[in-house]
């Protein structure tokens, strides 16, 4: 909530939302109770959204809503076929599993905990597949699989997901959790017109930011927010990181300041 603004587009009492851009990040304050930001990082909150939901879907949530704004611009719909979730029990990736399904969306997953595929088919998945079962050698191209892809991984996996798609399949590369190198041939975007299309949410021109972020809070408003979400105090973060860096986590978390 704005306490006070030198920017006439801002008011004290008005609810807004700030992520991406240096906030947190080359910008001390993404723990802190009050800061001051550029009022150009500043969204207005959109109807249909309360404080607690826009912090729970945060980057990770913007990042799949522009994801999927991106591939429905390149004319991806229910009917282009099954759409691939990698990477399914992270922040992004569970959103995105949710957001795709209630839009009808045929969601298959992909993920390296066996113990989270009722999770994940709770959210919408109708089909989960095992990390472990995925064969990342291979030909230059395999058998056409996806109508699109989410990608959080990267490296190895999302070389396969090139070499995996249809006929004029989408790949949204958004994470790098597997690694940040990509060796892969040129037959996928030359015989299947594979489109691979980068998802920087960091630095979103803001007629775009405010155009997702509407959408967050209406069509592409995740069902399951709440099961995906963990509430955590500011005094547990340290153990909570500590989880995350083994691979204990799934979905979003919020951070009670107070």
């Amino acid at each position: 909530m704005v306490l006070s603004s030198t920017d006439a587009r801002f008011k004290p009492g008005d609810e807004v939302i700030c992520t991406s851009y240096d906030f947190g990040v080359a910008h001390d304050g993404g723990f802190s109770q009050v800061c001051r930001v550029p009022a150009d990082w500043v969204v207005p909150l959109p109807k249909g959204l309360s404080l607690f939901e826009a912090m729970a879907l945060g980057t990770a949530g913007y990042t799949a809503g522009l994801a999927v704004e991106f591939l429905e611009l390149n004319g991806l719909s229910p009917a282009s076929g099954k759409v691939v979730v990698n990477g399914a029990t992270g922040g992004v990736a569970s959103l995105a599993i949710d957001m795709l399904a209630a839009k009808g969306y045929a969601v298959t997953v992909i993920t390296g905990k066996d113990n989270e595929h009722a999770f994940l088919k709770s959210l919408g998945a109708q089909e989960v597949l095992a990390r472990s079962a995925i064969d990342t050698g291979g030909r230059p191209l395999e058998k056409p699989l996806w109508a699109a892809a989410f990608d959080s991984v990267g490296g190895d996996q999302l070389s396969w997901l090139t070499r995996t798609m249809q006929q004029g399949g989408l790949i949204a590369s958004f994470g790098n959790a597997g690694g940040i190198e990509l060796k892969t041939n040129v037959l996928p975007f030359i015989l299947r017109g594979v489109r691979l299309i980068g998802v920087d949410s960091a630095a979103t021109p803001m007629p775009l930011r405010r155009k997702v972020w509407q959408r967050l809070a209406s069509d592409l408003k995740p069902r399951h927010l709440t099961e995906i979400t963990t509430t955590v105090t500011l005094e547990d973060l340290g153990a909570y990181f500590t989880r995350m860096l083994k691979g204990g986590i799934r979905g979003r978390a919020v951070v009670r300041l107070t």
